[in-house]
C-alpha cells in the first residue's frame, strides 16, 4: 500500500472511533426507548425536528454537488433520489422518506400541524448550520468523513435499539408501515456511509487534512448528541430554559 493509502486508512479508523465514541444509541433517550419507558411522542417530536434538519441537509448536499468531483456528485445525487422516493432503496422499492417520517409521527400521537410546525431547538439549529457549512466550505474528503459519522450511526441505532424496541414494547412489528423509516435506514444508511468512507479513502490521502477531519467529525457528533439531548430534556424531562424577564 502507498504512503497515501496508509494515511487514508488511519484517518478512516479515527473517524470510525469518533463516531463510536459519540454514538447516540448510548443516549438516555434511546436507552429509555430500548427499555420501553420512553413516551413514543418524544421520539415523534425528535423525528419532526429531524425532518427540519433534513431540509437544511438537502441545501447542504446541493452546495456540495456543485463543487465536488464526479464520483462524489453521483453518490450524493443517488442518496437524494432515494430520500425523495425517486430511486429504489435496498428493498427494491422507492419510498419518500419524509412521508415515512409523517407516518411515524402520526403513530406517535402528533397531528400534521404539530409535525410541520415543529421548531428546531438551539442545538438542532447549531447542528443544521454546522452540517451546511461543512458541505459548503470544507475540503470534499473532510465533508465526506463528517457525513459518514452521521448516516453511519443509523444502522446500529435501528438494528440494536429502535426496531427491537418497537416490537418488544410498542406493538410495531418490523413490517409495520409506521416504522418503515427506521427499517429502511437500518440498511440504506449502512450502504450510504460505506460509500462515503470508500470515497474518503480517495480524498483524504493528504495527511495535512487529517487533523481538520478529526475536529470536524468530533464537532458534528457532539452536535448530533446535543440535539438529541435538547429533545430529551424538553420533551421527556419537561425542562425549560431560562428566558429574559421580558419573555417570561
Amino acid at each position: 500500500m502507498s504512503p497515501e493509502g496508509i494515511a487514508a486508512g488511519s484517518i478512516i479508523d479515527d473517524v470510525g472511533a469518533i463516531r463510536s465514541r459519540w454514538h447516540t444509541k448510548h443516549h438516555p433517550m434511546f436507552t429509555e426507548l430500548a427499555a420501553g419507558t420512553l413516551d413514543l411522542r418524544v421520539l415523534g417530536v425528535y423525528m419532526a425536528q429531524h425532518a427540519k434538519f433534513v431540509k437544511v441537509a438537502y441545501e447542504a448536499f446541493g452546495m456540495m454537488i456543485v463543487r465536488a468531483p464526479k464520483d462524489v456528485q453521483k453518490m450524493v445525487i443517488e442518496n437524494l433520489a432515494e430520500e425523495e422516493g425517486l430511486l429504489a432503496g435496498p428493498d427494491g422499492e422507492a419510498h419518500n422518506h419524509m412521508a415515512m417520517i409523517s407516518d411515524f409521527c402520526d403513530a406517535a400521537g402528533m397531528t400534521m400541524d404539530e409535525v410541520t410546525g415543529a421548531e428546531p431547538t438551539p442545538a438542532w439549529w447549531a447542528r443544521s448550520l454546522h452540517y451546511r457549512r461543512v458541505c459548503e466550505t470544507e475540503p470534499v474528503g473532510v465533508a465526506l468523513a463528517m457525513l459518514s459519522t452521521q448516516e453511519g450511526q443509523q444502522p446500529e441505532l435501528n438494528a440494536e435499539v429502535t426496531i427491537p424496541a418497537f416490537a418488544r414494547h410498542y406493538g410495531y412489528a418490523r413490517d409495520a408501515k409506521e416504522i418503515k423509516f427506521f427499517v429502511e435506514h437500518e440498511v440504506a444508511d449502512e450502504e450510504h456511509s460505506q460509500r462515503q468512507l470508500d470515497l474518503c479513502a480517495k480524498y483524504l490521502g493528504d495527511p495535512a487534512l487529517h487533523d481538520r477531519t478529526r475536529k470536524v467529525c468530533e464537532e458534528a457528533c457532539m452536535l448530533r448528541w446535543a440535539s438529541t439531548t435538547d429533545t430529551y430534556r424538553f420533551e421527556a424531562q419537561g425542562v425549560t430554559d431560562p428566558l429574559p424577564p421580558a419573555l417570561q
